[in-house]
């Protein structure tokens, strides 16, 4: 039996793959495709407990928090920040 994935957790998790696609897109940074899932999964954790009651202003903070720590464990990777997320379409700007 299949079990729904509850709508905050999907949220996060679309908003997550915005991001890190964003990120990708602007970054200085090696080609290691394994670490895209724990990234992933470090930026779902950020944004969860963001979802549903947090401003957008505190989606933007977790999800910088988490790029942040990313960075800081890998010199080799630099990239944009989030400046906006829309929880509504899950839309992401990086700058």
């Amino acid at each position: 039996m299949a079990h729904e994935t509850p709508d905050a957790d999907r949220a996060a998790r679309v908003i997550a793959e915005n991001v890190y696609a964003a990120f990708c897109r602007r970054a200085t940074m090696p080609n290691r495709p394994l670490e895209e899932q724990t990234i992933l999964a470090r930026l779902v954790e950020a944004i969860r407990p963001q979802i549903g009651g947090g401003a957008p202003g505190a989606i933007v903070e977790a999800a910088n928090a988490a790029l942040s720590a990313w960075e800081q464990r890998d010199p080799e990777i630099r990239g944009p920040r989030v400046v906006a997320v829309s929880p509504i379409d899950a839309a992401v700007t990086v700058g």
